[in-house]
């Protein structure tokens, strides 16, 4: 059964995640565990967190995937923001670990007038720091693959290769965005492209590193090194490319999360496109 699901809203409590997935029909989900733009830690309650485990085992709704904070810069050359983002990452994966959270997604980071080689080597710094103060036993840490906007690393199979290999006894894979990818260049709505990608993983990172794909269409053309979503169908993607990830013997699989833009009730209408281009049974 292939899952189809969303990105939800985390606000005034946690454990609203869930009724938000269901009014809309979603049997996987993600969300932020604070505000994205915002550094202040909200510490949960007891209670809250109670709720949320509870829901969680009612609805039955999994893989539960937490993104992280868009604020968090792990490649920055600003020593006082990567300490920031370093400490940002740490509290989210605790509680992440506490309420056995599936994934966690995140943006590695950026170059922002770094040398690329330098602003990896600062991610991999960085998480040597997190991942001392935080063992994973339930929750697996997902480099997200990026579209190349504004120095982003993660744009290329060749430097998640780079984040990887440090950490490679560590519970960390790959999450991939459908924008991303055609934004920075792959061509995963051609036949040829799709599965010239799938081995390019498969040959460099391994198809049992990647956990997670975020369904996205695009607004801007390929290879455009720009990260703007789209409704499915509705951007420069179009079906073919949701249809070859949907039907893949691997990725069908794997959790099917959108993150399109939020107006009206298109989450339930692209959650429907998505299920439409299946040929097999969906997760209800």
């Amino acid at each position: 059964m292939v899952k189809i699901g969303t990105h939800v809203s985390s606000s005034k409590s946690l454990d609203l995640v869930f009724d938000r997935a269901v009014e809309v029909g979603a049997s996987t989900i993600q969300f932020f565990m604070s505000s994205p733009r915002s550094w202040k830690w909200k510490e949960r309650t007891d209670e809250e967190k109670q709720l949320f485990i509870e829901k969680r085992k009612k609805t039955g709704i999994s893989p539960v995937v937490v993104h992280s904070s868009y604020l968090f810069n792990l490649a920055s050359g600003d020593r006082e923001l990567r300490k920031k983002s370093i400490n940002g990452v740490i509290n989210e994966l605790r509680l992440c670990e506490e309420l056995k959270i599936d994934y966690y997604v995140i943006h590695a980071g950026k170059a922002k007038g770094l040398d690329e080689k330098e602003a990896v080597k600062n991610i991999i710094e960085s998480m040597k720091e997190v991942f001392s103060k935080v063992e994973l036993k339930h929750t697996v840490f997902l480099y997200e693959t990026l579209a190349g906007q504004k120095g982003e690393i993660g744009k290329t199979t060749e430097e998640l290769v780079q984040l990887m290999e440090p950490f490679s006894g560590k519970s960390v894979g790959v999450c991939l965005d459908t924008c991303h990818l055609y934004s920075a260049g792959y061509r995963i709505n051609e036949e040829e492209g799709f599965y010239s990608y799938k081995e390019e993983l498969e040959e460099k990172i391994g198809l049992d590193k990647v956990r997670v794909i975020h369904c996205n269409d695009s607004k801007t053309p390929f290879n455009s090194k720009k990260d703007r979503h789209e409704h499915i169908g509705e951007g420069s993607i179009g079906y073919k490319g949701f249809e070859f990830f949907l039907n893949d013997d691997y990725f069908k699989n794997l959790p099917f999360i959108l993150e399109t833009p939020k107006t009206g009730n298109w989450d339930i209408i692209n959650m429907e496109r998505l299920k439409n281009l299946i040929k097999a049974p969906v997760a209800q």
